[in-house]
């Protein structure tokens, strides 16, 4: 027990101070790119922080724990809707874009139902399922530069034009690819040791996936939500969490694919993974180009501990 717990403590720290990197020289590379910090949030940021769930879904897929896999993204999903974008809302002042964050949040809705869809009501074979998302995800990725181009002569104009020039030197790419790693073997000890007290207690590879280790696979999200609001990068915030979504979905969801068999995976929660993006959506339209009210951070993380105790005490039953 207390080499979990070192272990555990050891993947805290350095998942922290690598993620305080990655937000800062994040935020020089927006400018020195002259792209959105929201797009740097979706693309740069939001990969490296996904990657803690990108290594325990393809491990898992390699154990042929296909429920443990999905159940990890489908969670971390959930996790980053109703526990990071609380933290937002309440520990800053989380203001909605009128533009780029709409959109982006329509293409995750739109993910969301897709991903879904074809893994309920379809018999596609899933290494062409898996391709068609990986493919499609990489395509995202080059579209939000495209339109990160564009908002440099348009919305973005003036941000950039008054900001002084920054250079990005390959010492801080150097720096950045460290912070990468250390997110990386950070989230790896964080989800090794938390399995470990998983098994411990006895609880089930479904509650593993679903809550246990969502929550410790969405601690760089979090902690990410946490550094840029202290930076005031609110962008970069929402960003974040839309492009994080995204990616565990279409990227990671197309590598687990590429994995498995036509596995049933009708025990997820589906249900909830999809109102609680329809959620994360309706509160970016209703307060477009507005601050989001405190009482909707409380709601949220009200709603964050209901989900948590439901599936607890639902898959600990079976």
């Amino acid at each position: 027990m207390p080499e979990i717990l070192i272990a555990l403590i050891s993947g805290i720290v350095l998942l922290l101070f690598s993620t305080k990197t990655l937000i800062k020289l994040s935020e020089t590379l927006s400018l020195s790119l002259k792209l959105s910090p929201l797009i740097i949030g979706m693309t740069v940021v939001a990969i490296g922080t996904s990657l803690p769930e990108l290594s325990v879904s393809t491990i898992a897929s390699l154990q042929h724990d296909y429920g443990l896999a999905v159940g990890n993204i489908i969670g971390s999903n959930i996790v980053n809707i109703l526990l990071v974008f609380s933290v937002g809302i309440l520990i800053g002042n989380l203001r909605i874009g009128t533009t780029k964050t709409p959109r982006n949040a329509i293409i995750l809705l739109l993910f969301t139902f897709i991903y879904t869809y074809t893994h309920l009501f379809t018999n596609f074979p899933r290494q062409t399922l898996g391709l068609f998302f990986i493919t499609t995800s990489f395509l995202v990725t080059f579209l939000e530069y495209k339109w990160a181009l564009f908002g440099r002569t348009h919305e973005d104009n003036k941000k950039f034009k008054n900001s002084k020039r920054v250079r990005f030197t390959l010492g801080k790419l150097i720096l950045l690819i460290m912070s990468v790693a250390g997110i990386i073997t950070g989230g790896y000890f964080i989800v090794t040791s938390t399995e470990k007290l998983s098994l411990i207690t006895g609880l089930s590879t479904g509650v593993l996936g679903l809550t246990l280790t969502a929550v410790a696979t969405s601690l760089p999200e979090l902690l990410t939500t946490i550094f840029s609001q202290e930076e005031h990068e609110e962008k970069m915030t929402i960003g974040n969490i839309i492009g994080s979504n995204i990616y565990n979905l279409f990227l990671i969801g197309g590598i687990i694919d590429l994995f498995s068999g036509n596995t049933n995976l009708i025990q997820i929660n589906w249900l909830t993974l999809n109102l609680t993006t329809v959620f994360l959506v309706l509160i970016i339209f209703i307060f477009r180009g507005k601050t989001i009210p405190k009482w909707i951070g409380l709601t949220s993380l009200l709603l964050f501990f209901m989900y948590i105790l439901y599936e607890t005490k639902n898959l600990s039953l079976n």
